[in-house]
C-alpha cells in the first residue's frame, strides 16, 4: 500500500513544480506585455529595469519550486543535481510558455515592429558594407520561428543557471531520528 502513496505524492510533485514553471512563463508573458506598452506607445526604453525583473522572477520562482521539492519530494535524499533537475523542469515549462508567447506576439500582435526592426538593422548593415548574404542571414534570423526557438533556448539556459546558482543553498536534511551516535558507530564498523 505504501507504493501507491508514493506514487501519488510523486505525481502531486510533479503537478505543483508543474504550476511553479506555469507561473514563471506567465510572470515572464506579463512582464513582456508591459515591456512593450512602454517601448510602443510610450516611447520609454527600459529594458534594463525588465531584464532585471525577469531575472528576478526565474529566481524567485525556481526558488520556490527547488524549496518545495525539498520539502516534499526530496526530505532525505536531496542532492545539488535534483535540485538542478528541478529547477530545469520548471523552466522548461516556462520556456515553453514564453516561446508560445513571443511567437504570437512577433506573428500577431505587433508584426509591423519586427519589420521595422528588420527594416532599420538591414539599413545600417548596408551603411557598413555588410554583404548581401550576411544581411540575409540576419533576416533569416528575425523570423519569427528562429526568433522563438531561440527565446526557448535562451529560457532554458537562464532556468540552468538560475538552478545552478540557487540549488546550492538547500541542504540535505538529516533523518528524524539521527543522532551523532549513529555516525560513530558507521564510523568504526567501516574501519
Amino acid at each position: 500500500m505504501e507504493p501507491a502513496l508514493d506514487l501519488n505524492k510523486k505525481r502531486a510533485t510533479f503537478g505543483s513544480l508543474m504550476k511553479y514553471g506555469a507561473l514563471l512563463g506567465l510572470a515572464l508573458v506579463i512582464i513582456a506585455l508591459i515591456d512593450i506598452y512602454l517601448k510602443n506607445f510610450i516611447a520609454q526604453d527600459t529594458s534594463l529595469i525588465f531584464m532585471l525583473l525577469k531575472a528576478a522572477a526565474y529566481v524567485f520562482f525556481i526558488y520556490c519550486a527547488i524549496r518545495f521539492a525539498v520539502k516534499y519530494l526530496y526530505a532525505d535524499n536531496y542532492s545539488f543535481a535534483k535540485g538542478v533537475k528541478v529547477g530545469l523542469f520548471v523552466g522548461l515549462i516556462a520556456a515553453v510558455l514564453i516561446t508560445v508567447y513571443q511567437y504570437i506576439e512577433m506573428k500577431y500582435i505587433i508584426p509591423d515592429v519586427y519589420q521595422e526592426q528588420i527594416e532599420i538593422a538591414l539599413d545600417e548593415m548596408a551603411d557598413r558594407g555588410i554583404s548581401e548574404e550576411m544581411m540575409g542571414d540576419t533576416v533569416r534570423a528575425m523570423f519569427p520561428i528562429t526568433a522563438a526557438a531561440s527565446v526557448f533556448f535562451g529560457a532554458l539556459l537562464i532556468s540552468l543557471l538560475a538552478s545552478l546558482f540557487i540549488s546550492p543553498f538547500f541542504k540535505k536534511q538529516k533523518p528524524k531520528n539521527f543522532n551523532n551516535e549513529q555516525i560513530n558507530n558507521e564510523q568504526l564498523i567501516d574501519n
